[in-house]
C-alpha cells in the first residue's frame, strides 16, 4: 500500500491511498483487494463552494502529478467523495456504478415499510425457520464459501487478516443463519465511523429457505440502525442482485467509478475480454491475470 499526501498551508489536506499491480504486463493502479472505493480523504479547510471546489481541482491535478508511472488506472469513489469532476478535467473518464443506502435519520419502521410487500413476506418467512447469530469468527464464512463456490478469487489469508483487524477495532462481525444447526448463509459486516457495509455475504444454493439472503440485509440494516450508521447496501455484482436490493426500496445512489487507460493497455483489455466471452465462458472462475 502506498500513499500520496498532499500539503496546503503546512498541514495535510489529502491523502490517496493505492496499490500499484501488474496487469497484462502494464502497471496499473488499483484498490487494495476487498476495498470497494478509494479516492483521495480530504481534510479541506471550510470555505465557500466556490475555493472548495478549487481546492479539490488543486489537490487532485497535485495528487495525479505525484503518482508513478502507470498505463491504468481504476478504482471508486465513495458517493460522498467529492472530486469526481476534478478527475474528469485531469483527463480521467468517470463512469457511474451504483449501491444503495439507507440513511440514519430513517427509522427502523420507515425501512421496513419502504420494502417491497414480497420482500418483507420473505424476510417474515426466512425469520421464522431460520436462527440468526452474530460472531466475531470469520472461519464458518470461509468454510462455506469453499464449501459453494470452491472456484474463486479470494484470498482467505486477506480477507481473515482484515476481518480480524477491524474486528479487533470493534468494526466487523459475522451473521450466520441456520437451519436446524446447519449454517445456510452467512455475511461479514464492516464500519467506520459513518457507514456500516454489508461487505461479503454467501450462501448455500441447494437451500430450500427462501429470503435467507434478504433476513441477513435485514439483521444487518438492524445494526446499522442500533449504531446509528448509514448501511450501505455495498454495490451489487449482477442483474439479478441489484433487482434484488431494489426491493427494498431505495434509490439507487451513484458511486463513482475513475478509469484510465494508455491506448496500448486498452487494446490488451479489449482483447482479453474478447477472450472472456468468447472462449472461457465455462471457466468464469479462471483467473486471466
Amino acid at each position: 500500500m502506498s500513499f500520496i499526501d498532499v500539503e496546503m498551508g503546512g498541514r495535510v489536506v489529502s491523502r490517496f491511498p493505492f496499490v500499484m499491480k501488474k496487469r497484462l504486463g502494464s502497471p496499473v493502479i488499483r484498490m487494495p483487494k476487498y476495498t470497494r472505493t478509494l479516492g483521495p480523504d480530504f481534510a479541506l479547510p471550510p470555505s465557500k463552494t466556490f475555493r472548495q471546489e478549487q481546492n479539490i481541482r488543486h489537490v487532485v491535478d497535485r495528487t495525479v502529478a505525484s503518482l508513478p508511472k502507470y498505463h491504468g488506472v481504476h478504482f471508486y469513489l465513495d458517493p460522498d467523495n467529492a472530486s469526481s469532476f476534478a478527475f474528469r478535467l485531469a483527463g480521467f473518464r468517470v463512469y457511474q456504478d451504483f449501491t444503495f443506502r439507507i440513511m440514519p435519520e430513517k427509522t427502523l419502521d420507515m425501512a421496513w415499510q419502504d420494502c417491497d410487500q414480497k420482500t418483507r413476506n420473505l424476510i417474515r418467512t426466512a425469520d421464522k425457520k431460520l436462527t440468526v447469530q452474530q460472531s466475531g469468527d470469520v472461519a464458518p464464512f470461509i468454510d462455506l464459501v469453499r464449501q459453494e463456490l470452491p472456484q474463486n478469487h479470494h484470498d482467505y489469508a486477506l480477507l481473515e487478516d482484515l476481518f480480524t483487524e477491524a474486528r479487533n477495532r470493534d468494526q466487523a462481525m459475522a451473521l450466520y443463519a441456520h437451519d436446524g444447526g446447519v449454517p445456510v448463509s452467512a455475511a461479514l459486516l464492516v464500519w467506520d465511523d459513518r457507514v456500516l457495509y454489508y461487505w461479503q455475504a454467501v450462501r448455500v444454493r441447494r437451500s430450500r429457505v427462501p429470503g435467507m439472503n434478504m433476513l441477513l440485509i435485514w439483521k444487518a440494516i438492524e445494526e446499522a440502525k442500533r449504531r446509528n450508521l448509514i448501511f450501505d447496501f455495498d454495490g451489487f455484482g449482477s442483474v439479478r442482485t441489484a433487482k434484488m436490493l431494489a426491493s427494498f426500496g431505495q434509490k439507487p445512489v451513484i458511486r463513482p467509478e475513475i478509469r484510465f487507460e494508455t491506448p496500448l493497455y486498452a487494446m490488451k483489455c479489449r482483447l482479453i475480454n474478447v477472450v472472456r466471452r468468447h472462449v472461457l465462458r465455462k471457466y468464469r472462475g479462471y483467473d486471466l491475470f
